[in-house]
């Protein structure tokens, strides 16, 4: 049991820096992550929370009142992973500091001999019965998910329904049924893919290379009011599709003017070189600019076009302008395509 008088480790020193590391790194990592299960506002890194949990139930070794006892046993698990830890309380401080960065790192979350250290260091702290880590706002479960992993015992709520729902498969249905569980998830999506595809096929019809549309991309209209224009204008804040490098996609359009009609624009997909070349957005601060004509909306106008069409619901909006399909395997970086593209292929 640590004395009330020892300090733990975190109150006097913190590899922060390759913590942060690990965590930044944690974010760009999806397969075999929990944050896919479900997305969360605001989860937190389970490198950070698994280091800080550790900080926080290990006492400091230099500490004055730190158990002999500890000390013993974690220099002995420390061992495995570092060789001869040395007889110095520096020199323990330093080695459980580094394993504890070494720990965040994703490759060594799962690594067995990380977990069996990790859990010996908290049962050697902790050796009357398991700690018992609370978290009331537990959200996506990254603190009780990683006090469990640690040996601990964990309580975790949140008023949030989803959360609970995410904490009870995390933290109960998960560890309980394990490979059953996935397998199943794995039939009943099967299932219910099948027939969204069945139910769905005919708004997504295949390409003639046989690519298959995963998204459209449309934007709401309202009319110019200019008595010499009436064009539609699609109300969008950027015409940029992908800024990525080396793939950079945007739209670009055209001014058309119909002998008895009102102009409208076209557009078309390109590669701009520089964002100078981009067009700017038709929307800014509420107000909308006619593409057309270059007339400016006021917000109270747009708002009131938006409500007599239901936010826009009801507009047709006519091929090659508003909409854009993403079927993938057209070319590897150039996933998008016009409506109007696959009308003249016959689709």
């Amino acid at each position: 049991m640590i004395p009330k008088e020892c300090k733990r480790l975190a109150e006097v020193d913190f590899p922060i820096a390759v913590v942060s590391k690990h965590s930044a790194r944690e974010k760009s990592i999806r397969h075999g992550h929990p944050s896919t299960l479900h997305l969360w506002w605001a989860r937190r890194p389970l490198a950070a929370c698994r280091a800080m949990l550790l900080a926080l139930l290990l006492p400091d070794p230099c500490d004055p009142h730190c158990p002999e006892e500890f000390k013993a046993k974690a220099c002995k698990l420390l061992s495995q992973l570092t060789g001869n830890v040395g007889s110095e309380d520096m020199a323990l401080r330093k080695a459980i500091l580094k394993f504890i960065g070494d720990f965040a790192n994703w490759d060594n979350a799962g690594n067995p001999v990380f977990l069996e250290v990790g859990r010996g260091l908290v049962r050697a702290a902790h050796s009357e019965e398991n700690p018992l880590v609370v978290d009331p706002f537990a959200g996506g479960g990254s603190i009780p998910l990683e006090a469990l992993r640690l040996g601990c015992e964990a309580f975790a709520s949140d008023l949030n329904p989803v959360a609970c729902l995410i904490l009870k498969v995390m933290l109960e249905d998960i560890p309980r049924h394990g490979p059953e569980l996935a397998e199943e998830l794995r039939r009943v999506g099967a299932e219910i893919k099948e027939k969204a595809e069945q139910e769905l096929a005919e708004l997504y019809p295949i390409d003639p290379d046989g690519a298959t549309p995963i998204a459209y991309l449309w934007a709401r209209t309202v009319k110019c009011e200019s008595p010499n224009c009436g064009a539609e204008i699609p109300l969008a804040r950027s015409f940029w599709l992908c800024k990525k490098k080396n793939r950079k996609r945007a739209l670009r359009y055209k001014v058309l003017k119909e002998v008895d009609g009102p102009p409208y624009v076209e557009f078309e997909i390109f590669e701009p070189e520089t964002d100078s070349e981009i067009p700017k957005g038709s929307v800014s601060r509420a107000k909308a600019a006619c593409l057309c004509c270059g007339t400016i909306l006021p917000p109270e106008r747009v708002r009131a076009q938006l409500s007599e069409q239901r936010g826009g619901a009801d507009v047709i909006f006519c091929p090659g302008k508003q909409i854009l399909l993403l079927p993938p395997g057209r070319h590897r970086w150039f996933p998008y395509q016009l409506p109007a593209d696959l009308e003249e292929s016959g689709q």
